[in-house]
């Protein structure tokens, strides 16, 4: 064996048996518990996806015979009926082998998101105790604790692509660390997952493409002050890496048809809204970045909501005094990382001004990671910085018993969680196993809707489930962003509409028409959600009525009625909780056989 093997071997034996590797699995495993339980009370249950996560899975069953170019369908277009896709489909490709080996189910799809978070976490837990020590990675392993107790059960068990690529954001902050630290060989994996990043999300091109720029910057700059630097290898590496993963979206770009990397380009390079402005994006920011923000309290705070002064003042206190600490300790180690965390939200500031359009929190999603990070800093820098021993550890062993107290308290919350949409989920599970005794195999159907209340959710979702029962359905082209391209047809190619109709009083007016036959029918409400249902529908009508906005009356039943009138109607906010609720309890829906080229609306 040559002296170069047996270095090869030497240095992965080192590896394998390093202790820190084993200790961040074991320490990973107990922060992600709450994750870990969620994800295995969902298994004992019966679900069927919907909405983004039926879009997820309709892509991740393309594979292998319809590779995906780019990801899923993504809120740029002109309208709904126009839309485009995320920039990649690099979730895709990381999701399948373990989605492929339990089966191709969707419990498959939710274990293997589960494994990329928790690979996620133990990675950047790992990187941290290299590059920092150990105690570099066990103040990341408090936060991450904390984290994922405010994010858990739901955040796990919704494989969505604005979430997928949150923890994989900590990683590729972490490796920018290392390569300004001058450890530029990390520099290769850093495209890599900047890249994920990007093609899962459009809202990380801001940040992934400005660290990358200026981490680019800084090798270059060092190579010439040192003519001696080795830097070519690494930056030849990480430009093969970034066109390898490049290739598919461009290849979707230049087939016939609109290509998608265009159409991203005219979408945010030429916005027809305005931008929400830098006073907007400074408020959301101080809403994030806060003690009392959603990285710790849970989702559900809105970036336009009045952010908690108090909360962001500590927030600033506790990382004032770690960048104060890592500068008196000139620990090169932690002002870096703090470089790295300053050069994200300068820059991150000023790509949420340049948002248009309705300001949603998942197009600011990765502010949690930066919260999260920076508190993990000037943890680190306060417990290094204390000269008394004994504070020190009764520091360590607080903070610590708070992270365990709050692990605990997450698997509590998390054990016996419910699948989200869970209305949703049954209409789809109810209808599914009726639609499947009626239809006749030798037709070519196409799938039409009338939803008012889940933005076309459910039909994505029965969509997914007939294919799953080895039946395909076929939807309209304007789909296919979401359905993948395979599965769209126009209507001239297909024999049968098929009208997946929801609410009663559609439902009514269907059965009225001519040429139709129902083919079945589900409530997925139970007796008590129902009477609820009923008389919200009764109090919202005459809320509408008293407030002098009769004309909405009739839009609850339109398509897509309920979000439209919640997200771009001024109404009070009784009538806003009112509407919300009806919305989220969901309606009724049922099939129907229609003649060729029939439009379903009642």
């Amino acid at each position: 064996m040559s002296p170069h093997d047996q270095s090869k071997i030497l240095r992965w034996r080192t590896f394998l048996f390093d202790h820190r590797i084993w200790t961040t699995v074991g320490a990973t495993l107990l922060i992600g518990a709450p994750a870990i339980i969620a994800v295995v009370s969902l298994l004992g249950q019966s679900w069927y996806p919907t909405g983004d996560v039926s879009h997820t899975e309709l892509m991740l069953r393309s594979l292998p015979r319809h590779f995906p170019l780019v990801g899923v369908a993504a809120r740029v277009g002109e309208d709904l009926n126009n839309q485009g896709s995320t920039p990649g489909a690099s979730m895709a490709y990381l999701i399948y082998p373990i989605y492929f080996i339990l089966g191709r189910s969707s419990a498959g799809m939710v274990i293997s998101v589960l494994v990329l978070h928790i690979t996620a976490m133990g990675a950047s837990v790992y990187l941290a105790w290299r590059l920092g020590g150990t105690r570099a990675a066990w103040a990341l392993g408090i936060v991450f604790a904390l984290v994922v107790r405010s994010l858990a059960p739901r955040f796990f068990l919704e494989p969505w692509n604005v979430w997928i690529p949150l923890f994989a954001f900590a990683v590729f902050l972490l490796l920018m660390w290392a390569v300004v630290l001058g450890r530029h060989q990390y520099l290769a994996f850093a495209t890599a997952v900047g890249i994920h990043c990007v093609q899962t999300h459009v809202s990380y091109v801001p940040l992934i493409g400005g660290l990358l720029g200026l981490g680019v910057f800084l090798v270059l700059l060092r190579r010439w002050r040192n003519p001696q630097l080795k830097v070519l290898k690494p930056l030849g590496i990480s430009a093969a890496i970034g066109l390898l993963m490049w290739i598919p979206p461009i290849i979707q770009q230049l087939r016939p048809g609109p290509g998608n990397l265009g159409r991203l380009w005219r979408h945010f390079s030429l916005p027809n809204e305005d931008t929400v402005g830098l006073s907007a994006a400074v408020r959301a920011m101080v809403g994030e970045l806060n003690m009392a923000g959603p990285f710790l309290s849970g989702p559900g705070r809105a970036p336009y909501d009045p952010p908690h002064i108090w909360g962001f003042l500590a927030f600033v206190l506790i990382v004032g005094t770690g960048v104060v600490l890592a500068w008196r300790l000139r620990d090169r180690r932690m002002q870096s990382l703090q470089l790295v965390l300053g050069a994200s939200t300068l820059i991150g500031l000023w790509a949420t001004s340049r948002v248009f359009g309705h300001f949603y929190d998942y197009v600011i999603r990765w502010m949690w990671i930066l919260a999260l990070m920076w508190l993990a800093v000037s943890v680190w820098a306060i417990v290094e910085s204390l000269r008394a021993v004994r504070i020190r550890r009764l520091l360590v062993v607080a903070l610590t018993t708070g992270a365990l107290v709050s692990v605990l308290w997450g698997a509590i919350a998390s054990a016996g969680a419910h699948p989200p949409y869970k209305n949703d989920s049954r209409l789809v599970g109810g209808l599914a196993p009726l639609l499947q005794e009626r239809i006749d195999p030798t037709q070519d159907y196409l799938l039409r809707w009338h939803d008012p209340a889940a933005l076309g959710g459910t039909g994505f979702g029965l969509l997914l489930e007939m294919e799953k029962r080895d039946i395909q359905l076929f939807v309209d082209t304007w789909a296919g962003a979401a359905a993948r391209p395979h599965r769209a047809r126009l209507v001239e190619n297909t024999d049968v509409v098929l009208c997946f109709v929801v609410g009663p009083e559609n439902i009514d007016l269907f059965r009225t028409r001519e040429n139709i036959s129902e083919l079945a029918y589900f409530d997925p409400r139970s007796s008590d959600e129902q009477e609820e249902s009923n008389s919200l529908r009764q109090q919202i009508e005459e809320m509408m009525k008293g407030q002098g906005q009769p004309e909405l009356i009739s839009r609850m039943d339109s398509q897509y009625g309920h979000i439209q009138i919640l997200l771009a109607e001024e109404t009070s906010p009784e009538l806003f909780v009112m509407l919300d609720r009806y919305s989220e309890i969901r309606l009724p829906g049922a099939l129907f056989e229609a003649p060729q080229g029939s439009l379903c609306i009642p």
